[in-house]
């Protein structure tokens, strides 16, 4: 059975500007490893319009064909469901924003087990490499998409309670697909046991009495305080967050010396506090120097590029948000960007043949995403110190924020 039909292809290729197709192909891509929630593919049309003949190349997104826990394990959690209602439902009520305003590629074919997009790499935009962190104007320029994605959800809102004459919120009517799946807690919880484990091993902190016991005592609520956060906030308003805003979700384009970013997989989203959103990405993508440099400027920037694209949609930033009010949010938010770059970070900063290894073999992938990975982080730690640095420095900053100041209170109270 063919991936596309000759209608779809049409369909497409008719969007492209071209009436008649010759031929169309599908290619595979030759890095498994370029997403773990789907299938990535190339399409190429070759169609005529007035004479002259051209080539399509496009991007395709569909379930796994040849893995089929992968394919029961997506099923199961409806991730493509989600990403299909947002994509073929929700989004296309966002206003169509073209030039520095777009935060997406183009869409040009919706089911609800394949997308088809333009290739935006034929662009200029190119993808940031997994093991690397980026630069300030990369993540500046990201921040600045995320403003304009978050943007789009709340002017939709804002516009729509006009028109009804009433508050209304998206939870209303997606509800369903804008939350954690219950099922994703068995991949929460393997990799929060690797985080232990790895912190046991490699933590400058673990000759501290009493470390493993805390550790134990201490990390398990950071991640069940994420859990709560994931849900819609009743102290801030919500938008509808990507949640996974690393490197291989993430194009950018350097054009008279700046930098556009465009997202991409939308399988995750959620409706919570934005500040999720800004605190994983910087978390994500920052080392801890940097962190340390830049989060209150990129906070201060957020809510610029926000209030002037809320005003580009006719909607005033002091209705929805202040200042002080965003420092807040990003405060309480940041539990929940560190657990989740513990979750994903040992997984983005291996080497793409580990990652493959581990992650994209079908008789290891399962064990490692439900079971135990703790073995592999600790063992590619051990061999590449890149990654035991990059690791280690967002653990013990985890260490250091939550863990340390209950041991130093206990100690002080018994002390006293």
């Amino acid at each position: 059975m063919e991936l596309l039909n000759e209608n779809e292809i049409s369909l497409v290729a008719k969007q492209c500007g071209f009436t008649n197709v010759l031929k169309w192909s599908i290619e595979k891509f030759e890095d498994k490893t370029i997403g773990n929630l789907g299938e990535h593919l190339n399409l190429i049309i070759i169609a005529e319009s007035n004479g002259k003949t051209s080539e399509i190349k496009l991007f395709v997104k569909c379930m796994p064909r040849f893995n089929k826990w992968k394919t029961e394990y997506i099923n199961e959690l409806k991730f493509f469901k989600k990403e299909y209602t947002m994509l073929g439902k929700l989004f296309p009520e966002f206003e169509n924003l073209n030039g520095t305003h777009k935060w997406k590629p183009k869409l040009l074919l919706v089911r609800e087990d394949l997308f088809v997009f333009e290739n935006v790499t034929l662009q200029g935009y190119f993808m940031p490499h997994h093991q690397d962190t980026l630069t300030f104007e990369q993540i500046e320029a990201s921040v600045a998409t995320l403003a304009r994605f978050h943007a789009q959800a709340l002017i939709f809102e804002e516009q729509k309670s006009r028109e009804l004459g009433r508050p209304y919120r998206i939870w209303e009517d997606y509800s369903d697909y804008l939350q954690e799946p219950m099922k994703t807690i068995y991949w929460r919880n393997t990799g929060k046991k690797a985080v232990i484990d790895f912190l046991q091993v490699f933590s400058k902190y673990k000759s501290r009495p009493d470390f493993s016991e805390y550790l134990e005592l201490v990390v398990p609520t950071l991640y069940d305080r994420a859990i709560e956060l994931m849900k819609p906030s009743t102290e801030y308003r919500n938008v509808v967050v990507h949640r996974d805003l690393w490197t291989n979700n993430i194009f950018l384009k350097k054009e008279a010396g700046l930098y556009h970013a465009l997202f991409v997989d939308f399988q995750t989203v959620l409706y919570c506090s934005p500040m999720l959103d800004l605190s994983s990405l910087i978390y994500f993508n920052t080392s801890r120097s940097d962190r340390n440099a830049w989060t209150n400027q990129l906070i201060q920037f957020y809510y610029t590029v926000l209030s002037k694209e809320l005003e580009y949609g006719g909607v005033n930033v002091g209705d929805i948000f202040d200042k002080d009010t965003i420092m807040e949010a990003y405060e309480k938010s940041i539990v929940f960007g560190i657990t989740q770059a513990s979750l994903i970070t040992p997984i983005i900063a291996m080497s793409k043949a580990r990652r493959e290894e581990i992650f994209f073999n079908p008789e290891t992938a399962k064990v490692a995403n439900l079971v135990t990975r703790s073995k592999e982080l600790i063992g590619h730690a051990e061999e590449d110190e890149r990654y035991r640095t990059r690791l280690t420095e967002l653990f013990d900053e985890m260490v250091e924020r939550f863990v340390l100041p209950q041991v130093n209170r206990t100690t002080d109270i018994s002390s006293n």
